[in-house]
């Protein structure tokens, strides 16, 4: 098994339209995703200068089934129509479980 983690900090101008439109979009990726196992998403309670605003945990039988979540049509969309625009930085992470 194969967990990604992805850790999102916001642009300051985004609005809470956008950021309402991107959470039903890492929501409906993850739900409609074959490769995603299980997932989970939250945004940050807590408060600190190297904290981020959001966090999804996702996971996937193995490497080549994030391979495959990654290059699909779907995730190159969410990028575009979602991500990009309410996106500053972004950290993530793959390990084995």
């Amino acid at each position: 098994m194969l967990r990604h983690i992805v850790l999102v900090s916001f642009k300051p101008e985004a609005t809470e339209a956008q950021l309402a439109a991107w959470r039903s979009a890492v929501t409906q990726l993850c739900e409609t995703s074959p490769e995603v196992q299980s997932f989970t998403l939250g945004t940050n309670v807590g408060s600190g200068p190297n904290h981020h605003d959001a966090a999804l945990v996702a996971d996937f039988a193995d490497m080549d089934a994030f391979r495959r979540y990654v290059s699909s049509d779907g995730h190159a969309a969410y990028v575009e129509d979602h991500a990009r625009h309410v996106t500053a930085k972004l950290a993530a992470i793959q390990h084995e479980m």
